[in-house]
């Protein structure tokens, strides 16, 4: 019988386990903080889209009010053969300014990326910032301020045990795609495979994730962001 692992590197792994907290959770700013000194930009911690009630939506609803700020992201990787591959992976936008949070290993060692939004316009990206012990990268697309629309934050420390979750992504290359679950577990490490630093404080859900899902968000019951789709716990390295 073959043992579960868990699958986490270059675009293979999104999430039966996801990472983040509140906004004010210093992992998360921790990309933030890095800026690369070739983009000329500011990052603005805050978030000024808002979802005008807090009690529970339906699955349609939460899709409608929040697919705008879900992107698909796909990156030209070299591989160690000196071969350019292609792969999928999703973020979701994170301010006016077009800055778009994902996971560092979605655009690790990437030559180019490009993001699509909802409505197919495709646009060239740059790394802005990564942490690679959290797997957090912050991405830009270098347009007029509002084109896209960010996604709500929630508090994800106030979650429970069988709360409803739902999650939006690109799994195989397949955009804007939603699956429902609910929180299986809080407080999760992920251990890393690759850097020897686990990821504390993880949410464990069974909404299905696949590959390209990685990097997208975690919903809550409101439509409000409360985790990044990180690693999938999987025998085959696909959703069971």
């Amino acid at each position: 019988m073959k043992s579960s692992r868990i699958v986490l590197g270059g675009l293979v792994a999104s999430m039966v386990l996801v990472f983040l907290a509140s906004s004010s959770d210093p992992l998360f700013y921790s990309a933030l903080e890095k800026p690369a000194d070739s983009i000329p930009v500011k990052i603005i911690p805050s978030i000024s889209a808002e979802i005008d009630s807090s009690e529970d939506l339906s699955l349609p609803d939460i899709f409608e009010k929040t697919e705008e700020g879900v992107v698909s992201i796909t990156v030209q990787k070299q591989t160690e053969s000196g071969d350019v591959v292609g792969a999928f992976g999703s973020g979701y936008v994170y301010d006016t300014q077009c800055h778009i949070i994902t996971n560092h290993h979605v655009v690790e060692d990437a030559r180019s990326i490009t993001v699509t939004s909802v409505d197919g316009k495709s646009y060239k990206a740059q790394t802005v910032g990564t942490d690679p012990f959290a797997d957090i990268a912050v991405i830009q697309i270098l347009v007029d301020p509002g084109v896209l629309k960010p996604l709500p934050i929630g508090d994800s420390s106030q979650l429970r045990v069988g709360e409803k979750v739902t999650a939006i992504g690109n799994p195989f290359g397949l955009s804007g795609s939603m699956t429902a679950g609910v929180v299986g577990q809080m407080g999760r490490l992920l251990p890393s495979q690759e850097s020897g630093f686990s990821i504390p404080d993880v949410i464990q859900t069974d909404a299905a994730i696949n590959p390209g899902n990685s990097g997208g968000p975690l919903l809550d019951s409101t439509g409000r962001l409360i985790g990044i789709n990180t690693a999938i716990y999987s025998p085959s390295g696909t959703y069971a």
